[in-house]
């Protein structure tokens, strides 16, 4: 991840879009922060994560907008000192916490043959849920979960996951 990328936090069920400001030569256990008069690292606060993993650090894209309307205008290099300069407030996160926001995918568009592919899956027992932001259809079936894409791909364990294929290939 470059300074400038967008991204959002994987760990979030609705996540704030934000902007890597900086990416130092440090790792989440270098990185501290302070909360109420007592310091922290990134590593303390994302115990699941390896301490040694590449330390991110990000800046809410709302705030970045509201307090330094003109911040896209900066090369990326020089983002983190505006940031502080602006006094715009700034996280340390490890790295696989962190997603890239896919542009594309928020362009994208749900296909028209989803709807036929939901209700041939639906006959087939699957239960299928839509989601039009990501262009996704999700299907379930005896546990296992199965993701759709607009392009027709299937993400998923093996179990069902030949009829999904299948059943999407067929009309996709």
């Amino acid at each position: 991840m470059n300074e400038g990328t967008r991204v959002l936090d994987r760990e979030d069920d609705d996540p704030d879009e934000a902007v890597v400001v900086h990416q130092p030569e440090k790792t989440i256990a270098d990185w501290e922060y302070e909360v109420d008069g007592e310091t922290y690292t990134t590593a303390e606060s994302n115990p699941e994560y390896d301490p040694n993993e590449q330390l991110v650090v990000i800046a809410f894209l709302d705030q970045l907008t509201k307090e330094w309307p003109d911040w896209e205008d900066v090369p990326p290099g020089g983002l983190f000192d505006g940031v502080r300069e602006h006094g715009i407030d700034y996280y340390g996160f490890p790295e696989s916490r962190l997603t890239v926001v896919d542009e594309e995918a928020d362009a994208a568009s749900v296909p028209e043959e989803f709807e036929t592919i939901t209700d041939r899956l639906e006959e087939n027992g699957f239960e299928v849920t839509e989601d039009t932001e990501t262009a996704t259809l999700t299907v379930e079936k005896y546990g296992s979960e199965y993701i759709v894409s607009s392009d027709g791909s299937v993400e998923g364990e093996e179990g069902l996951r030949n009829r999904v294929v299948s059943i999407v290939n067929r009309y996709l």
